[in-house]
């Protein structure tokens, strides 16, 4: 069985790489998946730079692809 996400009744199946919003409003990167679970690193970003940065401590854990939420590719536009 493949590890799918549920965005607004669509199906997205789940990827390495992937940027999703998972339980607890945690935004972060798929490292790996299980199944039908992802294994997630958490990022934030800061509020004066505008970097990405991987949360200190590293949160890694693992999550059912469908209680997360796929956050389509942005590009920002200066």
């Amino acid at each position: 069985m493949d590890a799918i996400y549920m965005n607004h009744g669509k199906q997205i199946k789940a990827g390495i790489g992937d940027v999703v919003m998972a339980p607890g409003n945690m935004r972060g990167i798929v490292i790996g998946m299980k199944g039908t679970f992802v294994t997630v690193l958490g990022i934030g970003t800061s509020m004066e730079t505008g970097d990405t940065f991987v949360l200190s401590p590293r949160f890694i854990h693992d999550y059912p692809a469908s209680e997360c939420i796929y956050m389509e590719k942005q590009t920002l536009n200066l």
